[in-house]
């Protein structure tokens, strides 16, 4: 009983407190178009940040990516869209990787009929990252040639800390 009222026991009442009222919380946005290749899985740059409360993205190194930062671990839940410019041929994909691998479940398929933009939605679910772990949205698309994204829909990701 003689450790009841510690400052490091205050200390640790207080940070959950201010952790429950700010947990890490991440959105993201692409306003700049970018080339997704034929046939290959790839990483959407999110160069603009909305909402960043820890610190987890950079918009200039691996700016596709939210990293987990120290003290963060636990659950998130996630959600991304690839927006692509019209093309009548093939279908668009958006899937969330972490650490540069797909999750299952977290894939969309969608086709387009080449007269409008065309932007796919991720399911949205939780995923566990540890410190130092990433997370980002992914597109694909089979047109037979590059194929841009589309900067007035918007590709973005969505980042919130759900529980530990």
């Amino acid at each position: 009983m003689g450790d009841i009222g510690t400052i490091p026991i205050l200390n640790g009442i207080r940070d959950g407190l201010l952790w429950g009222q700010n947990p890490p919380d991440f959105v993201g946005s692409q306003l700049s178009a970018q080339a997704i290749p034929n046939l290959t899985w790839t990483p959407i740059a999110i160069d603009t940040n909305v909402l960043d409360s820890y610190g987890g993205h950079s918009t200039t190194t691996n700016n596709s990516r939210y990293t987990c930062q120290s003290g963060a671990a636990g659950w998130y839940t996630v959600c991304g869209v690839v927006a692509y410019v019209p093309n009548s041929s093939g279908f668009r994909t958006a899937r969330i990787q972490v650490n540069g691998s797909s999750i299952n479940g977290l894939i969309a398929y969608g086709p387009n009929d080449g007269t409008a933009e065309a932007a796919v939605i991720t399911p949205t679910r939780d995923v566990f990252l540890n410190a130092g772990d990433y997370v980002e949205v992914a597109g694909w698309q089979n047109s037979g040639g590059s194929l841009n994204t589309a900067v007035t829909l918007s590709s973005g990701l969505w980042v919130r800390w759900s529980h530990a």
